[in-house]
């Protein structure tokens, strides 16, 4: 038996989604007496009196939020927006200006209520950094919200993936900023890897406001980024391994496990490759990085999926992201994987690549004085969200209008075909009776599929997915029109609403006596949190809307998360499994990989705190041998250290080792030398996690192994910077010595990206089966023999 309580008990207990805003209630409706009196003032009345009225009584937010404050923003949005925020949102701002994740729902006005808070954080003297999910929503919400905030004096900008150096620079520097959590991370990482001020963009780190923050703050903090660079060894020639895999067949020359996660060679397959190589052995020392390479050919062949898991555009591959239905930018597969599909899709093969340095969602975050944020789902992830991000608070602001969506009970069939053909009937019903419908799927390859179905039974529908994703606010925003059959990948980021009768409401009253907006789901997602999401784009408002989801038993879902014994019921019985039978399973494999993604995302939080202390002292370090703020002052004097052991050897060449030319020289080798040795430390600690979960079998905690293992290998790390460092330095020509630092014959990548690979030592077969691929790829290709510990 389930049991639930009220949300009213649920706030005096104190859960986790349950804190009261109504508190905040009290402070709008002063506002709403104050609107008559505000509206007599002119602009620059109205942004000083915004100022003076003390939004936030300092910035320490305990004096909570001034009714003066609301009043001006909401005349100024109305003037300068032609949006008067409503009650409702403006308690929203509250919450976000005293540091709460907020529910809202999906056209409850999330971007209005985010611009506001950012208007009274700015007028309090801080810098707001507005961090969405994708550049799309940076740019639009930077560009509609730019005039409210600029009115208040506050210099506004956005930072995207095609944003310039120096642009990207500029922006940064201003008072609001709107930028992907992607974008931010990577701007950390590489001002990290930076040598020269110049080269560093340098974010703040005072306030972070959050759209999207479940998304944010929970979905991307499964994947940590991760900054690689390119690698000057000669790669396998994956053009030459792709041609070998190719016409070998399955069962006879290779395997596939059930999962379809993991390809292997049969010994039939191995003769024949060795035959073809003209007598090769393949487990011999010198056979081993062609071996790699034949796996990784194999794996691009049998289990990495066009249209599913990347997409080939303009001569290039882009992975997707499944969890937004986009293209994941610079994001590439790690070890000779990319490569190996690059081959497969007879595309110019990229260079294997090492990385350079990662960090974590939740440290990218935490780095923050004040954050807060917005969803239209965050009481499903509010005790995550104070579990990880320093007990983050959250709560709910009840919708302005009643919901009047109606959802249907969810059909369950045995097969896919099944589904399919149950899905094109419900579409072409409600389309029948002018009613708009959007079908939510799962893959670009599903769109399609769907579509196709769709048009062969005269219906004309327009597909969402990542090969169009530009075009997106023009096909979401036409959804809504009368008759209207729209095909979308994951719509969660999306941003645009969908207004019934289309983007100028010409059809509405026809739309709404049809019904509403119509949601067919065409699966469940792997959290029931994403299902809300994409049926939150019915009902708009107020708005009526209905929704349908369908799922099989043979859907991924099911077979990955449930139990042997439930997925052999079905696959026996499952014609003759009622209705109700059906939805368990289907439930159950949704609340399954829910545990499994929070346990993930626990496991890759522990995982890293030995990492994050780790990097924090190298940091330091290299921040002071460069002269870039932020160097602890307890730092040791790495620079110092070098050149007094290399004081006699300079001497002996006719220099100074204290002159601020050698100085250069030395501090150029040092840096270098760290980000080798840190890159190669995380290259270390990547290879002890693949097999830390061998120590539980033997009675051990592998979470405790790691960290004896990280603080064990780290021992003596600056040691070996400086030993390096010197033996470098010693190496150098004497008219090195002194001149300039690009002229030192020091390689530094020529490229970065970023990977696109789960961080979790457990993971899926595919995640262990990619991490192993790139165990072998840096040992037998890059010839990088894993240091053993006792």
């Amino acid at each position: 038996m389930r049991f639930s309580i009220s949300r009213g008990a649920a706030t005096v207990l104190g859960l986790p989604g349950a804190t009261s805003f109504r508190s905040f209630h009290a402070v709008v409706r002063r506002a709403g007496e104050l609107e008559a009196s505000t509206r007599r003032l002119d602009d620059d009345v109205l942004a000083r009196a915004a100022r003076d009225s003390a939004p936030l009584a300092g910035t320490a937010l305990a004096g909570g939020v001034a009714p003066q404050f609301l009043a001006t923003a909401r005349e100024m949005s109305a003037r300068r927006l032609g949006l008067r925020p409503h009650d409702h949102q403006l308690v929203a701002a509250c919450a976000l200006l005293t540091g709460h994740a907020v529910e809202l729902d999906t056209g409850e006005g999330k971007t209005l209520a985010g611009a506001v808070a950012a208007v009274g954080f700015v007028v309090s003297g801080r810098r707001v950094h507005v961090v969405s999910v994708n550049d799309y929503l940076a740019e639009r919400d930077a560009t509609d919200m730019g005039s409210l905030l600029e009115s208040f004096g506050a210099s506004v900008g956005w930072v995207g993936q095609r944003t310039e150096h120096d642009d990207r620079r500029e922006a940064w520097s201003r008072d609001v900023v709107y930028a992907s959590v992607s974008e931010l991370g990577f701007d950390v990482l590489r001002d990290r890897f930076a040598t020269r001020d110049s080269e560093r963009v340098s974010p703040a780190s005072d306030v972070a406001v959050v759209d999207e923050v479940d998304a944010v703050l929970i979905d991307e903090a499964m994947v940590p980024l991760v900054l690689a660079g390119t690698s000057e060894e000669a790669p396998v020639d994956m053009v030459e391994t792709t041609r070998l895999v190719a016409d070998l067949v399955e069962h006879d020359h290779f395997t596939v496990d059930a999962e379809r996660a993991n390809a292997t060679f049969t010994d039939a397959g191995l003769d024949q490759l060795e035959r073809e190589l003209g007598g090769v052995d393949l487990y011999s020392t010198s056979g081993g990085a062609v071996l790699t390479g034949l796996t990784l050919a194999l794996h691009a062949r049998a289990l990495m999926h066009r249209d599913v898991d990347y997409l080939v555009d303009a001569g290039a591959v882009a992975l997707i992201d499944a969890s937004r239905g986009r293209v994941a930018e610079r994001r590439r597969w790690p070890d000779g994987l990319h490569a190996a599909v690059e081959a497969k899709e007879g595309l110019a093969v990229s260079p294997a690549g090492l990385v350079l340095d990662s960090v974590t969602v939740q440290d990218l975050m935490g780095r923050y004085a004040t954050l807060s944020g917005m969803s239209g789902t965050v009481v499903p992830v509010a005790r995550e969200l104070q579990e990880f991000y320093g007990g983050l608070q959250s709560g709910r602001v009840e919708r302005r209008v009643p919901d009047a969506r109606v959802d249907a009970d969810g059909v369950v069939t045995v097969t896919q075909v099944e589904k399919f053909d149950e899905v094109v009937r419900e579409v072409l019903a409600q389309h029948g009776t002018g009613r708009p419908v959007l079908v939510g799927t799962h893959s670009v390859a599903e769109s399609v599929e769907v579509a196709d179905m769709l048009r062969s039974r005269g219906a004309d529908p327009v597909v969402l997915n990542a090969r169009n994703d530009a075009d997106e606010a023009a096909i979401v925003a036409r959804a809504g029109e009368l008759g209207a059959v729209t095909i979308s990948t994951q719509m969660s980021g999306r941003g645009t609403d969908i207004v019934l009768g289309g983007p100028e409401g010409a059809d509405r009253r026809r739309v709404v006596e049809a019904g509403g907006l119509y949601i067919v789901l065409t699966g469940r997602f792997a959290s029931r949190r994403l299902d809300a999401q994409l049926r939150g784009r019915a009902g708009r408002q107020g708005d009526p809307g209905g929704t349908r989801t369908f799922a099989a038993l043979t859907d991924d879902l099911v077979t990955t998360n449930v139990t042997p014994r439930t997925l052999a019921l079905a696959e026996r019985h499952g014609p003759r499994l009622s209705a109700a039978q059906r939805r368990r399973i289907v439930d159950s494999a949704q609340v399954i990989a829910e545990g499994v993604r929070r346990d993930r995302h626990r496991t890759t939080w522990a995982y890293a705190r030995a990492i994050a202390r780790q990097r924090a002292v190298v940091l330091d370090a290299r921040a002071a041998v460069t002269g870039a703020d932020g160097a602890a002052s307890d730092t040791q004097d790495l620079l110092g250290t070098l050149r007094a052991r290399l004081a006699d050897h300079l001497r002996g060449l006719g220099v100074e080792a204290d002159g601020a030319a050698v100085t250069r020289t030395i501090s150029a080798v040092l840096v270098l030398t760290l980000d080798e040795h840190w890159s190669d430390h995380l290259g270390y600690l990547s290879e002890v996690r693949d097999g830390i979960h061998l120590r539980a079998l033997a009675g051990g905690a592998p979470l405790d192994e790691f960290h004896a293992l990280a603080l064990r290998r780290f021992d003596g790390f600056f040691e070996r910077v400086l030993e390096t460092a010197a033996a470098t330095v010693a190496r150098l020509d004497p008219d090195q010595i002194g001149g300039p630092a690009d002229q030192l014959g020091l390689r530094r990548p020529s490229a970065t990206w970023t990977y696109l690979v789960t961080d979790d030592p457990y993971g899926s077969h595919g995640d262990r089966f990619t991490r192993r691929m790139g165990t072998l790829w840096r040992e037998k290709v890059l010839g990088d023999e894993p240091e053993t510990t006792s």
